[in-house]
């Protein structure tokens, strides 16, 4: 009979925490986002939150400033001739988790002193002045860190050259061997991080969760079928050892080698109630997960409906303006042959203006000639004088024979 041994590698994953880490690539834009998730502002609407525990998240970049006042101040350090471009990356938002049974096991002081060394490492992979905040979230569920750095690369701004592939992979070897020799039981993750940008097609990311986490599941149901299967071929042993007084003597085993092998069953024993308890946590995480999903659905449908609301209101609106347009077109071109009727008028008016003006100088000139006429001979300015009244006169008769 052949006795399986366990699988390490699988049991390791239990007893050394895996390094988890997610980074995500964000514009100027997205700054104020991730501010308000960080610093619980605005509506909450994560069911994991504890308020009551907000007071102990803590920071440890000391600063008087917001998150997007440091990010911005720092890239404008770097760029001060030239103005951020809308598409520039100026921000990495990295999520450091810490599971829960592993925050129970160390308690408050050691998770503290792993998350600083975290942030130790970080400041010294991608430069202490370009860390602008490490938030430490203590009133979630499991505990964990909000690291941004600004990538900043030989005094410019270039995300590609700090954060490529190779830059990742590097920082998944490094970071636990850094931890390790800090004192944690910490080994590098079995995947590689995501570089988490604007997810473009919502239907594939979920389907990509899904099958992560059902495969996962699936090994470790693969894993406990295996110690199920040494449990019970190790239990066949221990039955024969037992009978081994009444059978010919044919099956023996050594005193030290059935010690082993007791030892083995126990260990084996927790390692399976281990394997449950987890496999139980991955049921209600797929669960979550499931749910979760479900509510993106929801949200994305509402966001289609709203923008295919939004859509028709402009085709409203701009529709509307066509025709405020049009009339107010109509109208000022009404005032503008009105405008011109009058211009053409005035002209009229005042080129009657300037010949009734050369009349006048006309008579003025005959008038005074007669005027010196008259007063340079007496006898006809006497008969001019007297003929004043009798003008006069006439006048007045006229005017009563009006009347």
């Amino acid at each position: 009979m052949i006795y399986s041994t366990p699988n390490h590698d699988v049991l390791r994953r239990f007893k050394d925490m895996e390094f988890a880490w997610n980074a995500q690539k964000n514009k100027m834009s997205d700054i104020k986002g991730k501010e308000n998730e960080q610093e619980r502002k605005g509506l909450i609407r994560n069911k994991d939150i504890d308020l009551s525990k907000t007071h102990l998240n803590y920071d440890l970049v000391e600063s008087n400033f917001n998150l997007y006042q440091r990010i911005k101040k720092r890239v404008e350090k770097v760029r001060e001739n030239s103005r951020i471009q809308k598409n520039s990356v100026v921000d990495v938002s990295n999520i450091i988790t810490l599971n829960k049974e592993q925050f129970e096991e160390w308690g408050e002081d050691k998770s503290k002193e792993y998350f600083r060394e975290v942030y130790n490492y970080f400041c010294d992979e991608f430069g202490k002045e370009n860390v602008v905040s490490a938030k430490v979230h203590m009133d979630e569920t499991t505990p964990h860190m909000h690291l941004h750095f600004v990538p900043i690369k030989d005094g410019k701004l270039q995300c590609r050259s700090v954060l490529n592939q190779s830059r990742f992979n590097k920082v998944h070897s490094n970071a636990p061997k850094y931890l390790q020799e800090k004192g944690f039981k910490v080994v590098r993750g079995n995947g590689k991080t995501k570089e988490r940008g604007n997810i473009d097609n919502i239907h594939e990311y979920k389907k990509e969760i899904e099958n992560i986490l059902l495969n996962e599941l699936e090994n470790l149901k693969i894993d406990l079928e295996a110690h199920r299967g040494a449990l019970n071929e190790i239990l066949d042993l221990e039955h024969l050892e037992y009978k081994k007084t009444l059978l010919t003597g044919e099956i023996k085993l050594k005193n030290d080698i059935f010690d082993s092998m007791v030892s083995t069953i126990k260990s084996l024993t927790v390692e399976n109630n281990d394997l449950k308890e987890n496999l139980k946590s991955k049921d209600k995480k797929i669960e979550k997960i499931k749910n979760e999903l479900k509510s993106m659905d929801f949200k994305l449908t509402e966001k289609e409906y709203l923008i295919s609301k939004l859509n028709k209101r402009k085709r409203d609106v701009k529709e509307e303006l066509r025709k405020e347009y049009e009339d107010q077109l109509d109208e000022h071109m009404n005032d503008w042959f009105k405008v011109k009727e009058l211009q053409r008028e005035i002209f009229k008016i005042e080129v009657e203006n300037k010949e009734i003006k050369k009349d006048l100088v006309r008579y003025r000139n005959l008038y005074e000639q007669q005027e010196k006429i008259i007063n340079s001979n007496p006898e006809l300015k006497k008969l001019y004088l007297k003929s004043i009244p009798l003008e006069k006169e006439n006048k007045n008769k006229k005017y009563s024979m009006s009347l």
